[in-house]
């Protein structure tokens, strides 16, 4: 699924990439490294990747950040390195709805309708099942109009109502249950604009500063040169139909930008729901001022943290072996046994570029890593091998003990 899925990270591969790791420097940070550059060695051919960047942070002492590769000009993968966020770009926008529902300004029990009567086929739809992916509405980012606008030309302008009308009254399947729509977070961009007087790229880059999130970027279009500057190249390479295409389908409507460098595109198409730029560390403290209520108060972080099921839209109090992944407000929850049970996870994921965060409130531990490719669901591995190997590192140091808070 593209712009976002949850980065589930499952255990097999990862054992292969830790016994790597002790096999070269027995030092965290020696063990950290090897487990990207395993990685990359592994996975550079078949994902179309030319570097990797990982940070780990277990909330006492400093964070270890290691990297791997080159950002595809022979310029190293380092702190600088910024990487499309795709849809963690989408925990923001929830967070400036939450910010305005604290100040009184809107309540997610709200309804399109009371913000947005211009589209009445949705006038029921709340706040809430926007950020929780129950509403019904289809989503544009997988229309065939939308693929073939943004495979013709990389540097198309959207505007959100040009990527809205993809979907309004077109006929498409209804979805009903859990459903990840891109167009639930371009609506909600549009109701924190109806409800801030701000433009969202206002919005957001007041919270950024707020916090000290100076590697952290958004624009409605074309982002700067001294912002593209510091991205590596970043290859499409999926060759996956849209879900809307007829089936059988043997030709993707992205065909055409399939092996093609997409750092310079026109992230318009993916406002709210996916358009930031960003890095690991960043990233990593994001989460954890959310976490740590210097975003949202208390009661708004309840709200973004209380779960439906992926599976079947109806909530749940946690995810369970049984019910292994939820969905609160744009953030996603999993469980793995041997993952230290349940923890906080997105993969957010670009036309070229992935980048995921784990978070272990239960350890203190947060993990981020990104890289530069979207390569088909079934080849991508920066979950297994990256996040999963600095977990079971950590793990085989001793290092994870329970949070005292």
């Amino acid at each position: 699924m593209r712009l976002g899925h949850l980065g589930g990270v499952t255990g097999m591969v990862m054992l292969a990439a830790v016994a790597s790791a002790h096999a070269g420097d027995e030092s965290l940070p020696g063990q950290l490294q090897a487990v990207v550059d395993t990685y990359l060695a592994d996975r550079q051919q078949v994902e179309h990747i030319s570097g990797v960047a990982l940070h780990v942070d277990l909330g006492h002492g400093r964070p270890i950040d290691v990297f791997a590769g080159t950002d595809g000009h022979g310029n190293p993968i380092d702190d600088r390195t910024l990487f499309q966020i795709g849809s963690n770009t989408k925990s923001f926008t929830a967070a400036l709805v939450l910010r305005l529902e604290a100040e009184g300004k809107l309540s997610i029990d709200q309804t399109v309708g009371d913000w947005l009567p211009q589209y009445p086929d949705w006038a029921d739809v709340t706040i809430r099942s926007l950020l929780n992916m129950t509403s019904d509405i289809p989503n544009y980012t997988e229309t065939v109009d939308i693929a073939q606008a943004m495979a013709a030309d990389l540097h198309h302008q959207f505007s959100w109502q040009d990527l809205i009308a993809a979907v309004y009254d077109k006929g498409l399947p209804v979805p009903s249950g859990w459903f990840y729509s891109n167009t639930n977070n371009i609506l909600a961009g549009l109701i924190i604009e109806a409800a801030s007087g701000l433009s969202y790229r206002d919005a957001l880059r007041d919270m950024l500063r707020q916090l000290g999130l100076h590697n952290t970027f958004y624009a409605d279009g074309p982002y700067p040169p001294r912002v593209l500057d510091r991205l590596p190249v970043g290859i499409y390479a999926n060759p996956a139909c849209t879900i809307y295409q007829p089936t059988p389908c043997t030709v993707s409507a992205w065909a055409p930008m399939l092996g093609q460098d997409v750092s310079d595109e026109n992230l318009s198409w993916a406002g709210p729901a996916g358009a930031a730029i960003s890095n690991p560390d960043d990233i990593a403290a994001w989460i954890h001022a959310l976490f740590g209520l210097r975003v949202i108060a208390s009661r708004q972080l309840q709200e973004m943290t209380s779960l439906v099921s992926s599976n079947t839209g109806q909530p749940i109090p946690d995810t369970t072996p049984d019910d292994p992944r939820g969905f609160g407000l744009d953030l996603g929850r999993e469980y793995q046994a041997n993952l230290g049970g349940s923890y906080w996870n997105y993969e957010g994921e670009s036309w070229g570029f992935r980048l995921i965060f784990a978070y272990w409130p239960q350890y203190d531990l947060m993990i981020t890593a990104a890289t530069n490719s979207q390569p088909p669901a079934n080849e991508d591995q920066l979950g297994p091998q990256v996040v999963g190997g600095a977990f079971q590192a950590l793990q085989n140091a001793g290092l994870l003990q329970p949070s005292k808070d």
